[in-house]
């Protein structure tokens, strides 16, 4: 079965995207990441969910503690580390969203943004309850998904 995000849209593909979307569209990006920006503590432990090539890593590294993202793509993942590389606290990872390997209550904020659920295509009640598994009692865990 062909993984679209796996095997058509990673890597290259991904960030090429975002560099072609329209002024308005990038302004709406910018914004969804200003408002994850406010809702980090110095210091948190953050997971982002789908993190493709960890675009917004390095927005979400200046006040984090540690940040992993993860995805499914490899190929994502493998050029993300080219993004982050100078950032000791961050970390990629290939890994199923649905199935994290993470202990419970491991990370303060769990964030899957810029059509995070959708863009998944899986049960959003399983992907969900994972991320509330892994965020601490106080954290928060932030989506958003685009209609």
């Amino acid at each position: 079965m062909l993984n679209y995000y796996s095997d058509k849209l990673s890597a290259d593909g991904l960030r090429r995207c975002y560099e072609l979307a329209t002024p308005r569209v990038k302004e709406y990006l910018e914004a969804e990441i200003d408002y994850v920006c406010q809702k980090i503590r110095f210091g948190d432990r953050i997971l982002e969910l789908g993190c493709g090539y960890g675009r917004i890593i390095p927005q979400l590294a200046a006040k984090s503690g540690l940040i992993v993202g993860i995805d499914t793509s490899y190929l994502s993942i493998k050029h993300g580390r080219n993004v982050i590389k100078n950032a000791n606290h961050c970390h990629l990872l290939v890994m199923n969203a649905l199935q994290l390997g993470f202990p419970d209550r491991t990370f303060d904020r769990v964030i899957c943004i810029q059509n995070g659920i959708s863009a998944f295509h899986v049960d959003s009640r399983i992907l969900i309850r994972e991320a509330v598994r892994v965020t601490r009692p106080g954290g928060s865990v932030i989506f958003s998904s685009y209609a």
